[in-house]
């Protein structure tokens, strides 16, 4: 069996490496881990931030594209789960690279319509009680100024590049597509994750875990199960 390569996108704010970094430990060795860092954190904290999805996924495309010369598939959670999306449809319309197998999570159906929320330009005071209302932040940064002065930039600019996201038909994916959400996530509504099945001529499962829209921190060992099955079949599939 050859090996998979899983590129991951985080969420907004997020830094790749920490987010997915112990995944890495966690699945069987066919599959390998490439958390898929983003312009303005970690590593490349000193690269300007990026306040768009199409700019994002051109910078991933960058990353992915001279190694996917072997089975590969992509995950992404919220922001994440547009920027795996669009970034498999520019790999299969344009580049002819077909991922095994494309996992979103935390977000709704891209074809949707928007909301209507501008959260990147909601005043300091505001952005603190929506970031703490999203559970996503640790508390240690909201509580300390300084902290929070340091992060609020790249989590704004995420927050614009998600909330300036429109969606343009394109041709469908070919792949399966697996679908993940909170079953309480306010983000990402359970009525909302079905719709994805339209964005693929293949299999589409949808995939309901406890929890809010951080559910991935908190029912891991659900959500890399199903990940590491899907993967596995995937490879299987390639094989035969």
């Amino acid at each position: 069996m050859s090996d998979l390569l899983l590129f991951c996108l985080p969420y907004a704010g997020g830094s790749a490496p920490r987010v997915y970094g112990e995944w890495a430990h966690r699945v069987p060795e066919p599959i390998q881990v490439v958390p898929l860092e983003l312009p303005g954190r970690g590593a490349r904290i000193a690269e300007p931030l990026l306040t768009r999805v199409n700019a994002l996924t051109d910078d991933a495309l960058g990353a992915v594209l001279p190694r996917v010369d072997r089975p590969f598939a992509l995950f992404g959670h919220s922001l994440g789960a547009l920027i795996a999306f669009e970034l498999a449809r520019r790999l299969e319309h344009l580049h002819r690279r077909v991922p095994a197998h494309v996992i979103v999570s935390g977000h709704g159906a891209p074809q949707l319509p928007p909301s209507p929320e501008t959260d990147y330009q909601l005043p300091m005071p505001e952005f603190k009680r929506r970031l703490r209302d999203l559970a996503g932040t640790p508390e240690e940064i909201l509580a300390n100024e300084e902290l929070l002065e340091l992060f609020a930039p790249i989590i704004r600019a995420d927050f614009e590049a998600a909330d300036t996201y429109r969606y343009r038909p394109t041709p469908r994916l070919s792949c399966p597509l697996t679908v993940y959400g909170g079953l309480t996530d306010p983000e990402a509504e359970v009525s909302t994750l079905s719709p994805w099945q339209e964005q693929t001529s293949a299999h589409c499962a949808v995939r309901v875990l406890p929890g809010g829209h951080f559910f991935l921190h908190h029912e891991t060992d659900a959500l890399l199960a199903g990940v590491v099955d899907d993967l596995l079949a995937a490879l299987a599939s390639d094989v035969h």
